[in-house]
């Protein structure tokens, strides 16, 4: 009996490590299986992010090489690339010399509005020891900072309609009078601060932000030139025999790109004004400021201000939200408009401008049946 027990006591451990080499052996299974599952995992996860990789040098080397060829026709080439080829989004922006000029403006518009900062934050620091003059020529450079923001964003947007809504010519002549404008206006801040050398201490302040985004702008005009060139040789390379739309006149020797509206205004010798100046008081204004200053803002059609004979001395400032305005005088030799605001009376040259426009302004001073008109 003793040794049946026994017996079974030994049958029993044995089934135990039978069973126990068999759980052994499904868990060195089941461990090795995991480890060629990881393995294989990681080989994939390794391999598509060398892919990337590959994908992503691939993408910054042409994006560089679109940078480097566009910035290849600007007076600051180094500067150029260093900009744009080192920007963050340069390698998923740039793809064509469209979108280098593209993100060479935004560049450029972030500069500006830094610029802008100094110079307010430059007048309040020191409003109580600049003299008249410098708080005018500061006062007059966040005028023309401002302007510049406009036209840069003008020619953003300009850009994003290239080559299609207008002739390559209307679109490489706004442009780059958009991007000449800007550079003109970092030039005018600067003159403002350029008579004595009190003046010139505070032009120090911020010389540096202007002359680089005047560079900036040069660089972008320069790639706007190149691209536009090259397009439109091409396109007359392709038509040969078309006449570009500027040169086009229709049968009453109109140029194709003056709207109806203005050829009827032209054309016209009694054209209805919105309102009329008269210095004899009338009219429904007696200054020309005054009647600028009812003018309606950002409108989309002509408003009309018809300035009678006579001599108005005034400085007429016409901000850049008063839009479509036209001024139609009795004859060149009977409205004059004149003011006398120089540097000497501590004026700035921006602001001593007898009529002030940074906007479009169009002018009629005709006496029937003649007139003489300028823009």
């Amino acid at each position: 009996m003793a040794k049946i027990k026994e017996f079974l006591t030994k049958m029993s451990e044995s089934g135990k490590q039978i069973s126990t080499n068999k759980k052994h052996k499904k868990l060195f299974l089941s461990l090795f299986a995991t480890i060629l599952l990881v393995g294989a995992v990681v080989g994939i996860v390794t391999g598509v992010k060398s892919s990337k990789n590959n994908s992503d040098d691939e993408t910054n080397e042409a994006s560089h090489a679109i940078v480097k060829s566009s910035c290849s026709s600007t007076l600051y080439p180094e500067l150029c690339f260093s900009t744009l080829a080192l920007h963050p989004e340069a390698a998923k922006k740039v793809s064509s010399q469209k979108d280098a000029i593209e993100l060479s403006l935004n560049i450029t518009t972030k500069a500006v509005q830094h610029n802008f900062f100094t110079v307010e934050k430059l007048l309040k620091s020191r409003k109580n020891k600049l003299t008249k003059r410098e708080k005018g020529a500061l006062h007059d450079c966040l005028e023309t900072i401002d302007e510049t923001l406009d036209e840069l964003h003008d020619a953003v947007e300009d850009l994003h309609e290239y080559p299609n809504k207008k002739t390559l010519t209307q679109h490489a002549d706004d442009l780059k009078t958009l991007i000449s404008s800007a550079i003109t206006n970092q030039e005018t801040c600067l003159d403002g601060f350029s008579h004595d050398d009190a003046d010139k201490k505070v032009r120090k302040v911020f010389l540096a932000g202007q002359v680089h985004v005047e560079k900036l702008c040069s660089n972008a005009l320069a790639m706007i030139k190149n691209m536009t060139d090259t397009d439109i040789a091409n396109e007359m390379k392709t038509n040969v025999n078309r006449k570009l739309k500027e040169d086009v006149v229709d049968e009453h020797g109109w140029p194709e790109w003056l709207s109806v509206a203005d050829r009827r205004l032209l054309q016209s010798s009694s054209v209805t004004p919105n309102v009329v100046v008269a210095a004899d008081g009338s009219g429904n204004y007696k200054t020309v400021s005054a009647a600028v200053a009812a003018a309606p803002e950002k409108s989309s059609k002509r408003y009309v201000i018809r300035i009678k004979a006579g001599v108005y001395r005034e400085n007429v400032d016409v901000p850049k939200k008063k839009t479509n305005i036209m001024f139609m005088g009795d004859g060149r030799k009977n409205t004059i408009i004149t003011a006398s605001k120089n540097v000497v009376d501590g004026s700035t040259t921006f602001n001593s401008a007898t009529v002030g426009k940074p906007n479009s302004l169009f002018f009629l001073n005709f006496h029937v049946p003649s007139f003489y008109e300028t823009k």
